[in-house]
């Protein structure tokens, strides 16, 4: 079922990746995996809250969408500028907002990863 409500995560995508996603995202062990990272969420997600943790000094990129497809405007704003402060914390902190995104970037703008991956790991040219 999950699988039939999550095909447009495939659209676009080339054949090899969608054949990844249909033989490994959807097994039973998933979404064991997902309770079992439910059960702690919030409770880690209250703590970083009060004590973050703390980036060294290494650069760091956070993409945020800027779609809310699906979520209140208020939330993807929200989301979006979390994202920008989180990078803030880092002094060589990038943030990037995924124009044509919303939840699901590495489906919809995987060049945009991609390319920030070469950014960071790649010497400039020149």
């Amino acid at each position: 079922m999950l699988e039939r409500f999550f095909r447009f995560l495939g659209e676009g995508m080339p054949e090899d990746v969608r054949a990844d996603l249909h033989r490994e995202a959807f097994r039973p062990a998933v979404v064991v995996t997902q309770g079992r990272q439910a059960r702690t969420f919030l409770t880690e997600l209250h703590a970083w809250r009060g004590d973050p943790p703390v980036l060294p000094d290494v650069p760091v990129t956070v993409i945020s969408g800027s779609l809310a497809d699906g979520m209140p405007r208020r939330v993807r704003d929200a989301a979006t500028a979390a994202g920008r402060y989180r990078a803030a914390q880092s002094r060589q902190g990038r943030h990037v907002v995924a124009a044509r995104s919303g939840h699901y970037i590495p489906a919809t703008e995987s060049d945009l990863i991609a390319a920030e991956i070469r950014r960071l790991v790649l010497p400039p040219a020149g």
